[in-house]
């Protein structure tokens, strides 16, 4: 142990060795990008083979992952014997897996082929107490879109039991997350951040304001019944829009939050794509895996509009929904949720005193978070210190035998426990209370003194 040795427990020996999170953010990774990642994990073969390309890659069997998959962002939680040098390796592993796999990516892949060189300038990777500090802003909604949106928490939440259900997240894991969830309910009781809360489904209604002032004059479809559907079509209504349509593969779901607004109205999805000319604005909001609205299908229809009149097309859905090249057509204005960045800008400012307060909670649940993990760590060296001790007492005890077998051996193994246990209680003590010499200055002989307490021994 040189001169500049800390005694102390070391973010590096926390979490099974290394927690990891790393991901795509709607911020520096494309939509385009993203939801190859997103289409991928969807499948039902998605899950088990990230995970394979994940323990061939980082050659741990026993890591535990975490996958976050939301319209903002792919992100993976992992929890193992990790290098963060390899991450780059399995996001692009994956894309290449899913390219051959979904039929809607085919025309496109070689061209995402060559683009995955650049896929470390995509990806955001934070490491063990980072880790965990990222985490909590997660789950806080400090990291979203919109700032102090609530349902990043549900979306974290479902991630992580289906992480539990599918055995990919265990001990670590749970500890961690857990963890999370009572900061983010810890900071939407004590902040205002979670008042008078906005979502995407707010944002998307912002943008098509932007280009009708009065809604109550067009007339709006949503394709989706699901609970971002269902904000957007509230908020629509908030906002005075003229009709609402709800179109769904399953028209029961679409007849049920139809049911919820004055006047609005239910049709199949089909029904739907097969009017969409009749519609001034067009939300989707659905959890398809392809494109719904397409530029060879769907033009002609879109065309039958009155002339001059344009019509806005919203997809708050990842993977995407609407072909962004229907963007070419004449009148036709296409926005998905990488735009409506933009449009939040001002909801964010508005926000930023809560953020700083949340920030605050964060940083101290995050201090007290590691100091019991590091507690909890301690206590397993304090066992092995225990070993250690038990065992050279047991070798001179047998030595002792050998050399005078008359001495009374029971006798011998009490007089050598009580001599274990001593030695071992004041180290015991700093390590459950996380104590540290955190000076650059102590010697060898500083660390010995502390540790075995030999100023009170004297």
């Amino acid at each position: 142990m040189g001169k500049n040795t800390s005694v102390q427990s070391s973010s590096a020996g926390l979490f099974k060795g290394t927690m990891l999170y790393c991901g795509a953010h709607y911020t520096l990774c494309p939509v385009e990008i993203r939801e190859i990642w997103a289409q991928g994990y969807a499948l039902p073969e998605g899950p088990v083979a990230l995970r394979q390309i994940i323990v061939e890659k980082m050659q741990d069997a026993e890591a535990e992952i975490a996958v976050i998959s939301t319209c903002n962002r792919f992100d993976i939680c992992l929890f193992g014997r990790l290098n963060k040098n390899l991450i780059g390796e399995i996001f692009a592993a994956f894309a290449l897996w899913t390219l051959g796999r979904v039929p809607a990516l085919q025309a496109s892949a070689e061209k995402h082929k060559s683009r995955l060189k650049e896929v470390s300038s995509w990806l955001r990777i934070f490491a063990d107490e980072q880790a965990v500090h990222h985490l909590f802003r997660v789950s806080a909604s400090l990291d979203s879109l919109v700032l102090g949106e609530p349902h990043i928490l549900g979306q974290l939440k479902d991630s992580f039991q289906a992480a539990v259900a599918s055995g990919h997240a265990h001990q670590e894991a749970t500890l961690t997350f857990n963890r999370a969830f009572q900061v983010a309910k810890k900071i939407r009781t004590e902040t205002d951040l979670g008042k008078n809360g906005i979502s995407i489904g707010h944002a998307a209604v912002d943008v098509v304001r932007r280009v009708f002032e009065q809604l109550s004059q067009h007339s709006c479809l949503i394709l989706g019944a699901g609970e971002m559907a269902k904000i957007t079509a509230q908020h629509l209504r908030t906002c005075g829009a003229g009709s609402i349509t709800i179109a769904n593969r399953t028209l029961a779901n679409a007849q049920k939050l139809a049911e919820q607004l004055p006047d609005a109205r239910a049709v199949t999805l089909e029904q739907g794509l097969t009017n969409v000319g009749d519609y001034d604005v067009i939300i989707a909001a659905t959890s398809s895996q392809d494109f719904i609205l397409r530029r060879e299908i769907h033009t002609d229809r879109l065309s039958r509009r009155k002339v001059g009149t344009p019509c806005v097309l919203v997809d708050i859905s990842v993977p995407r929904n609407i072909d962004p090249t229907l963007g070419d057509l004449k009148n036709i204005f296409v926005f998905d949720v990488d735009d409506l960045d933009k449009v939040m800008e001002s909801s964010r400012k508005a926000r930023e005193k809560a953020a700083r307060d949340a920030e605050t909670i964060i940083h101290a649940e995050l201090a007290e978070f590691i100091s019991h993990r590091r507690q909890r760590e301690n206590l397993v060296h304090i066992g092995q210190f225990h070993v250690l001790v038990k065992t050279i007492v047991e070798r001179e005890i047998q030595k002792s035998l050998k050399i005078d077998p008359t001495l009374g051996e029971e006798q011998v193994r009490i007089t050598a426990e009580a001599v274990a246990k001593k030695l071992v209680a004041h180290p015991a003590l700093l390590a459950r209370t996380d104590a540290r010499v955190d000076s650059d200055h102590d010697s060898i002989g500083d660390i010995l003194r502390y540790l075995f307490n030999l100023q009170q021994s004297e």
